[in-house]
């Protein structure tokens, strides 16, 4: 058992790995290739849109055809799409790459279903935690190398076959070291309840987003209660988003960076969010109020991002605004997710969840598009844009403070003693 996961961890590390050593490099090459802000954005949520939509299609592929099989397929034909990618001369064959890769890229969902069947309910937290922090090594070292790789000759096109190249060794690894489990998962679903299934695919990764999920769910969910909550959370995600879906064309715009430059900042923002990661817990415990806590990261935020808005000449000092930003959106994910919990009923907190999830993913396959649109009128745009969008969340808490929920459920629950 210890092998099959620590041959998963690796795999997880390699995917990402493949893809951060490229994903900075993206916007800029696509900007050298003639197109505009907003086409560099259109193209990135053409990959978000692709992904909504394949997501359960590829979830169902590999709960009939079996987690390893469908893994492998996905695997290769992500490599194609670098591939792809790595040649394209036009933007015709960019978006042809991008298409690809929004079809199959589902290499991390799928390893951690296959983590999933083959871990103990009991484990499983503790699992897919390290399955993410390894992952995490991937996004941190892969941009250290492709931004070297990418100040060499042709370097855009050795990046990409060397991403490419990541992804199928990655599958050489899966079809050498990891044994299908089908056979188990789809005969012990049939016995679970329905709560618990929700759960597992949201802990899981699986079917992050389907129409007609989304739909289910929406109608399901208590919206006089909670609708501000999503709409916080929708609000300071989406902030976040406009700000780095072209981050490597603004920086390069504002202070002529190269890419290795790019590279060693995503590294470091990496590095920072790792830090806190491991600290979220004792801060929580600290406030030992998430709603208070949610809403100190926001206020941070808005003073971040305007902050950023107005920062044109100055890299160290961008940089030193910038690195709260990863502290965050670390802090704020743990506490948006508790608040959820929180304020849900116990019942329908794999829905929930599975709607946050839902609702976060239109807003990366909308985020890219809007901050294309914003980065013509003004570099800075995406920042401003942001930092008002997280201010209306701040808004909405104080209006609404977010553990008014807790409070009144503490003086209701004598009544029902009685």
């Amino acid at each position: 058992m210890f092998q099959q996961n620590f041959i998963l961890y690796l795999s997880g590390f390699l995917d990402l790995f493949g893809v951060s050593m490229i994903f900075p490099l993206l916007s800029t090459h696509v900007r050298d290739l003639g197109a505009s802000s907003t086409l560099v954005g259109t193209i990135g949520s053409i990959y978000g849109g692709i992904q909504l939509i394949s997501s359960p299609l590829v979830g169902r592929w590999s709960d009939v055809s079996g987690r390893r099989f469908c893994l492998l397929w996905c695997l290769l034909l992500t490599a194609s799409g670098y591939v792809t990618l790595a040649i394209a001369s036009t933007l015709t064959f960019v978006m042809l790459a991008r298409i690809l890769n929004g079809l199959f890229k589902h290499s991390q969902s799928l390893t951690k279903s296959l983590l999933a069947d083959i871990t103990s309910k009991e484990e499983q937290s503790a699992v897919l935690g390290t399955f993410n922090a390894a992952s995490s090594l991937g996004f941190i070292v892969g941009p250290l190398i492709g931004g070297h790789v990418a100040e060499t000759s042709n370097g855009f096109q050795k990046v990409g076959l060397l991403s490419a190249f990541v992804f199928i060794a990655n599958s050489v690894l899966i079809y050498m070291c990891v044994e299908d489990h089908k056979k188990t998962s789809s005969e012990d679903d049939k016995l679970k309840p329905e709560s618990e299934k929700i759960i597992k695919k949201v802990s899981s990764g699986e079917n992050n987003f389907s129409p007609k999920i989304f739909l289910e769910t929406f109608h399901s969910v208590n919206w006089t209660k909670l609708w501000d909550l999503f709409l916080i959370k929708f609000c300071m995600g989406f902030s976040i988003i406009l700000l780095r879906s072209n981050f490597s064309l603004v920086m390069r715009e504002s202070f002529q960076i190269t890419p290795k430059t790019i590279g060693y900042l995503m590294s470091y923002s990496g590095c920072v969010s790792a830090f806190f990661g491991l600290l979220v817990g004792n801060i929580a415990k600290l406030y030992n109020n998430d709603a208070k806590l949610f809403m100190h990261m926001a206020i941070f935020q808005v003073i971040t991002l305007f902050m950023l808005s107005i920062i044109h000449e100055n890299f160290w000092l961008y940089v030193l605004f910038l690195t709260p930003l990863s502290f965050i959106t670390t802090v704020s994910r743990v506490a948006g997710t508790s608040l959820t919990i929180q304020r849900g009923e116990r019942k329908e907190i794999g829905t929930l969840l599975g709607f946050s999830q839902s609702v976060m993913s239109i807003a990366r396959m909308l985020g890219p598009f809007i901050s294309g649109i914003v980065l013509d009128i003004n570099k800075s745009g995406p920042a401003f844009i942001g930092g008002v969008v997280t201010l209306i969340a701040v808004l909405i808490m104080i209006v609404r403070p977010q553990d008014i929920v807790e409070n009144s459920t503490k003086i209701v629950k004598p009544e029902k003693l009685d």
